[in-house]
């Protein structure tokens, strides 16, 4: 299943792009969003491109049906890759949540827009159940749309520090 979203910020893409090559933006985000067990695992930055790896902890609070229990635990482990490319500011993020037969990742690119800037996000979210694997993929991403506001006004309260 593919789709796109876009989140917008009020600074310019320069100073959004300083945030999202930030470790400490990270940890923080996803502390401010209530997960827990965060870590670290990779983390690399040059001149040019940015990568970080984290693992944490979140509540699966989707209502799931009963024949899709079995897929979707009430606790996930998620481990998320963020990776940029400074001077082109086009990225790409890939989550696996631990214990699913689900993927999820999105294209990314950040550019100025109005009076500030924009992340599009062109995502995709695959299932390899035969048979259930699209109701699988449809609820992740019903998922990840609902919490994206959540998410957007997070980073753009982390974004007033830089």
């Amino acid at each position: 299943m593919k789709f796109d979203d876009k989140h917008s910020f009020n600074k310019p893409a320069a100073t959004v792009m300083k945030m999202f090559s930030d470790r400490a933006y990270f940890e923080r985000k996803y502390k401010d969003l209530g997960f827990t067990g965060i870590e670290v695992l990779e983390h690399e930055k040059s001149d040019k491109r940015f990568r970080i790896k984290v693992r944490y902890i979140a509540k699966n609070d989707v209502q799931v049906p009963d024949m899709l229990k079995k897929f979707m635990p009430t606790q996930i482990t998620v481990i998320q890759e963020d990776a940029w490319d400074l001077v082109r500011m086009t990225g790409r993020l890939d989550v696996e949540i631990k214990g699913t037969p689900v993927k999820v990742s999105a294209d990314m690119t950040l550019k100025d827009e109005g009076k500030g800037a924009a992340n599009h996000l062109k995502w995709t979210v695959s299932s390899s159940v035969p048979l259930l694997g699209g109701k699988l993929e449809k609820l992740t991403a019903d998922d990840i749309k609902a919490k994206a506001g959540n998410d957007v006004a997070t980073t753009q309260k982390i974004l007033g520090d830089y």
